[in-house]
């Protein structure tokens, strides 16, 4: 994970505070929740970031560590942060899934199959074919599938796309299996 400047600063000012563990204790209570709890100071808002941002890829304790381990050299901070981090991971990452940069979840997909014909009043091409494809995600506030992505292409066009899809599942097979 990549940190801005700013985040890095911050997060090495935190050894410099006497109410660190306040600090901490309020960067969890902003996450969980945002309207009750205002940021209230740069570090803070360095630490949510840092822990949002470690939920949204699914760091385990190690990893966590090992990123604020890099930027605060108080070895009792990290530990607090680690520590409150692995018992909050399991409630707040799946509430943490439906922010941010997460992409749509695709529920369905719809194709169809249209064609040019050729007629004698017309000068349109013949023979010229191409998929409307429209995926489909649900919505949890509506009760009801919404379009998503929708986009039109032709048979080799549609072909690349299949093909790009399927070194993606292999992909994502050889990673699953490290």
């Amino acid at each position: 994970m990549e940190l801005s400047g700013v985040v890095q600063n911050e997060l090495r000012n935190l050894t410099k505070l006497d109410n660190a563990t306040k600090v901490i204790n309020k960067a969890f209570e902003t996450i969980v929740n945002p309207a009750k709890e205002p940021i209230a100071g740069s570090e803070q808002y360095a630490l949510a970031t840092v822990l949002v941002l470690a939920c949204k890829y699914d760091y385990d304790d190690q990893q966590l560590r090992e990123l604020l381990e890099r930027y605060i050299l108080n070895v009792d901070i990290v530990e607090r942060i680690v520590t409150k981090y692995s018992l909050f991971r399991d409630t707040y990452t799946p509430k943490n899934a439906e922010y941010g940069i997460a992409l749509p979840h695709v529920t369905d997909a719809n194709w169809t199959l249209r064609s040019d014909l050729s007629s004698s009043s017309y000068s349109v091409s013949a023979g010229n074919l191409s998929f409307s494809i429209e995926l489909e995600s649900f919505n949890r506030d509506r009760n009801e599938k919404e379009p998503a992505i929708r986009f039109t292409c032709t048979p080799e066009e549609l072909q690349l796309f299949i093909n790009k899809l399927k070194d993606i599942e292999l992909n994502c097979d050889k990673l699953a299996k490290q």
